[in-house]
This record gives C-alpha cells, sequence and structure tokens, in this order.
C-alpha cells in the first residue's frame, strides 16, 4: 500500500532530524588531552631550540629592517629582499616581516628563540584548525584526531623547525578567518529564523563578522602570496552551500548573485593587496622563468603526485625534489603519474559523496550543514593551494618541489580524514585506533625527518641526498661546504680545508669564493704561486675591492709588479 504524500514528508522530516553521534569524551578529557597534545607536539620540536639560523635565515636576521625601528612602512612599500643586491622582485609579504621583525625585538641574535617562537607559530595553527573542527562538527574526539593528525604529519618539519616558512602564519589566518565567516552564516540563519517566529534578532549585525573575516583573510594575503586562495574559497563554498532563505530551493541565479554579494569584501581586500603588490614590485605577477605551456602541461603529472606522496606516505623526507621540468611525454614522467593520479582522485570523490549522502540521510538539519561545509571547505584547502603549485614560471627554477607547500592542504586532508570518520558510527573506536597507530608512525618520522635542518650543511647534505638531479641543490650544497672548510681555516685547519675548497672549484669553476678561500690557505702554507693564481682568479669573478687588494698586496710581497686594474 502507498503511503500518502503527507505521511511520506513526515517519514523524511523524521529521518533527517536523528542526533548525531554521541560524544566519545568528556570536557574535562577533553582539554586535558589537548593539552597533553600541544606538550607532546612542543618536546618533539624541542631539539630545534639548538639548531642553527639556516638558509634564507641568515638574510632575515642581518636584515637592517628587521634590526631597527622605524622600517615598518618599507614592509608594505618594498619586496623581501630589497636590501639585498640581485635579491628576486618576487616576493611580497610584509606582514612575515612584520612577525620576523617581532621575532628579533624578542629574541635578538638568539637562534633558540627563533625557533620557538617558530614552534609557538605552528601550534597556533594547529588550535585554529581544532576549533573549526568544533564549529562545523561539534565533535570533542574530532576536533582531537583533525588536530593530532594535522599537529604531527612530517612534512610540516621543514614548515617548523626552519624558521623563514610564512606558511604557518598564512594558515592560521584563513583558519581563523573561515571561522568569522562561519560565524557570519550562523549570525544570518539565526536573524532568519528569529524573523519567521516573529521574535528580534540580535542586535549585532551578521555583517561584522564578514567584515571581520575579509580582514584576516587580508592578513592572510600580506602573510604570503598563495593566501590568494582564500577569496576563491569562499566564492566556491558560498555557490555550493548558499546562505540565506528565499523560500524555496536556491535558484542558480540566486546562488551566483549571493556568492557575488558575499564575495564582494574579500575581492575587496584582494583588490587591494594586488595593488599594494603592484606598487611594491612594479607589477602583479613577477615570473622567475619563461617555460611554454607545453612543458608546463607535461609536468603537472608528475608534480601533483609529488605533493600526493608528501600527504599520504611521509615515510621519508621530501622537502626537495629533482624539479626538472618534462619537455616531452613518457610513460615514467607523465602516463603512469597521471594514472596514478586519476586513482586518488577517483577514492577522494567517491568518498565525498559518500560522506556527503550518509551526513543528509543520518544527522539533524544543523549536524548535516557542519558536515557539508567541513567537506567543502577541506576539499578546497586540500586541492586549491596545490594547484598553485602548477605555475611553475612563478617559482625557482629548477628548484620548485617543496614539502612545505602542503601546509595547508595538510590542514584539509585532516579535516576531510575527521569528518569522514565522524560518519562511521558503529566503527568509530576501531578507526580511532587505527589513527592513534598513524600518529605514532607521524610522531616517529617527524623526530627522524626533523634532523635535517640542524645547520646549512646537513640540510644541503640530505637535500643532495633525496634530489640528486637538483642543480640549485647542488650548487647550496657546494657553497655550504666551502663555509665548512672557510670556519677550518679559520682554525688553523688548512690541510683538511683545501681538498674541499679544490672540489668546489673543480665543480663550479665560476664561484668566487672557494677562489678566494684556497688563495687564503696556500698563503698560509707559503706556497705563494699558488696563493696569487688562485686571489687572481677571485678578484676577476668577484670584482670586490677589498679581494684585488689582498691580491695586489700578495703580487707586492711576491716582488711581482702591479696589476692592470
Amino acid at each position: 500500500m502507498k503511503s500518502s504524500t503527507p505521511v511520506r514528508r513526515q517519514k523524511s522530516t523524521g529521518s533527517a532530524t536523528r542526533p548525531g553521534a554521541p560524544q566519545l569524551i568528556s570536557p574535562l578529557i577533553f582539554i586535558l588531552a589537548t593539552i597533553a597534545l600541544l606538550a607532546t607536539v612542543a618536546a618533539i620540536y624541542s631539539p630545534a631550540l639548538d639548531y642553527q639560523f639556516i638558509l634564507d635565515d641568515h638574510h632575515y636576521v642581518g636584515d637592517p629592517r628587521l634590526q631597527s625601528s622605524g622600517h615598518v612602512w618599507e614592509y608594505f612599500t618594498t619586496f623581501v629582499w630589497a636590501q639585498f643586491k640581485g635579491g628576486p622582485a618576487c616576493f611580497y609579504r610584509p606582514l612575515f616581516l612584520l612577525w620576523m621583525r617581532l621575532n628579533f625585538i624578542l629574541c635578538g641574535m638568539s637562534a633558540g628563540g627563533w625557533h620557538l617562537l617558530s614552534i609557538a607559530k605552528h601550534l597556533m595553527a594547529t588550535i585554529c584548525l581544532g576549533v573549526l573542527v568544533w564549529k562545523l562538527l561539534r565533535d570533542r574526539a574530532a576536533v582531537l584526531l583533525a588536530m593530532t593528525l594535522f599537529a604531527l604529519h612530517p612534512s610540516h618539519t621543514e614548515s617548523v623547525a626552519w624558521i623563514s616558512v610564512p606558511d604557518p602564519l598564512m594558515a592560521a589566518a584563513i583558519l581563523g578567518s573561515l571561522l568569522l565567516y562561519f560565524r557570519y552564516a550562523d549570525a544570518v540563519a539565526g536573524s532568519g529564523k528569529a524573523s519567521r517566529k516573529g521574535r528580534k534578532a540580535d542586535r549585532a549585525s551578521p555583517w561584522q563578522w564578514l567584515i571581520a573575516s575579509a580582514v584576516i583573510c587580508f592578513a592572510a594575503l600580506l602573510a604570503k602570496e598563495a593566501g590568494v586562495v582564500f577569496p576563491v574559497m569562499i566564492l566556491a563554498l558560498t555557490l555550493v552551500m548558499p546562505i540565506g532563505d528565499n523560500g524555496g530551493p536556491p535558484t542558480h541565479k540566486f546562488r551566483l548573485l549571493g556568492s557575488i554579494r558575499l564575495g564582494l569584501p574579500f575581492l575587496a581586500v584582494t583588490a587591494i593587496y594586488l595593488l599594494l603588490r603592484w606598487r611594491a614590485l612594479g607589477e602583479v605577477v613577477v615570473p622567475t622563468q619563461h617555460l611554454p605551456l607545453r612543458t608546463v602541461l607535461l609536468s603537472s603529472p608528475a608534480t601533483l603526485w609529488f605533493y600526493v606522496k608528501v600527504l599520504l606516505w611521509p615515510v621519508r623526507s621530501r622537502a626537495f625534489g629533482d624539479s626538472i621540468p618534462t619537455d616531452t611525454f613518457s610513460l615514467s614522467g607523465v602516463l603512469f603519474p597521471a594514472l596514478a593520479l586519476s586513482c586518488v582522485v577517483a577514492i577522494l570523490v567517491w568518498s565525498l559523496l559518500w560522506s556527503w549522502r550518509k551526513a543528509g540521510r543520518g544527522l539533524s538539519e544543523r549536524d548535516a550543514i557542519g558536515v557539508h561545509r567541513a567537506l567543502v571547505v577541506g576539499t578546497l584547502m586540500l586541492v586549491l593551494p596545490i594547484l598553485l603549485t602548477l605555475n611553475l614560471n612563478n617559482l625557482v627554477p629548477g628548484d620548485f618541489l617543496h614539502g612545505r607547500y602542503v601546509y595547508l592542504p595538510a590542514a584539509g586532508l585532516a579535516l576531510l580524514v575527521t569528518t569522514a570518520w565522524r560518519l562511521t558510527n558503529k566503527n568509530r573506536l576501531p578507526l580511532l585506533l587505527v589513527a592513534g597507530l598513524a600518529a605514532i608512525a607521524f610522531t616517529v618520522f617527524t623526530v627522524k625527518q626533523e634532523g635535517t635542518w640542524k645547520d646549512d650543511l646537513t640540510v644541503f647534505t640530505v637535500a643532495h641526498e633525496i634530489a640528486p638531479r637538483n642543480q640549485p641543490v647542488r650548487l647550496s650544497l657546494s657553497r655550504a661546504r666551502v663555509q665548512f672548510a672557510l670556519r677550518l681555516d679559520e682554525e688553523g685547519r688548512c690541510d683538511q680545508a683545501v681538498p674541499i675548497l679544490e672540489e668546489a672549484t673543480r665543480e663550479y669553476p665560476d664561484e668566487w669564493f672557494p677562489w678566494a678561500g684556497l688563495g687564503e690557505c696556500f698563503f698560509k702554507g707559503n706556497d705563494m704561486p699558488k696563493a696569487e693564481q688562485s686571489l687572481h682568479r677571485a678578484s676577476d669573478l668577484s670584482h670586490e675591492p677589498r679581494v684585488t687588494e689582498q691580491w695586489q698586496q700578495l703580487r707586492a710581497r711576491m716582488g711581482l709588479s702591479p696589476a692592470p686594474e
């Protein structure tokens, strides 16, 4: 016998309002577990407090604009490396420079203090993710699960142990902006329900939350260029899940107009950011190389597959990669990565569809909305930042693969995994045990990979082992070895320094620094002819007045006539 329409509607309503899964942990246990998690993460990264300044750190700590007051406005009117001759004019990150200035004020030249603040930066992003998960899923165990998987992910060793990485600041700002946006969405929904029931709405205007969200979005843009994904996230989110109630199912026109209207504050701050960037750099987009479109497209499958492995199989460090663009089609370089990537995408799409339908059938309206939001936001955070890495013409030539680029995508992945776990009902406890084992494995890999970042020589030694065809890494390793040899020279151990410097001159004969070091070592060893030849070569390559002066003084000491200028 067929049911009448009213009866069917009543059954549908009843199934849509079933309560969500019960809480697995109490508020007290949740607070204690959260504190324990944050303390564990801090302890895992505590060895970094003894690490040195590395890579770009040296430029930051030596930047006169950071060492003294009165330069804050310059952060907004110049690019990051404006104080260095030949610095790349492609990075505009004034908020990150403010953060580094705060580091210098609090810590001076103490590397341990800078590393402590870097750890705090990571913990701040972890807490922001936890608050967002609670806002969306209202499940304390889910919050702990997301925070654990994100905070302990081994790919973050680069972003935490290396203090010059701006991704945690950008990620924290994006997560905070999302929280404010959802506060606005809930305020709008609450106002609509109050008006339908004849009640007075909250006096506070919902728009204040939207404006605050746009302001924090502006901060994300000023922290790192990849923050430009957030306005796109908002536009996509409002298209998929419109805010407001027009008395019936939203039409395509309603969705589009609502998306544009809600996106205006974010588009406005993006326009301001692009204007500031144009004023500082001279153009909005500064290409670092000019690869043809064919090369970029053929390189895309291997590039995306690299980041899939960083996220899903972090058993070894992938801080660097063999960043060699692909010019021709091949099975190993194009087809196989594309097929593997297609499988991952298919699994992701199937999981999203299953989770979306599961939430619609088995949860109350409020819980279903939260799960749907989590699925949309998690997917956008996972996908959009990785897609930016395909723009090879705006990345470092020959060195465009870095594990740190998945910092925000790792938060999106943690949110998606947690949301799927939230919907499993009877299997929640066994899956929670599996997640605990994954967290233990993450901890082991993190501890193992963290040591890579203790000093420049170790960084590039490991980088060369994992990416032997990366030419910028190979050059940087040679320079790090030269610096080590120069320290041996200062300690009076030229016999150990000379072989290292000679190898550097053979591998990179146009680098002047090893020639200068060789000249000094030969001089100390009383081998004047070789000292003169080395300093002569260093002077010709560097055009440094002090090097030329040393060379001329040596010639005079050897009884040779002054060389022509």
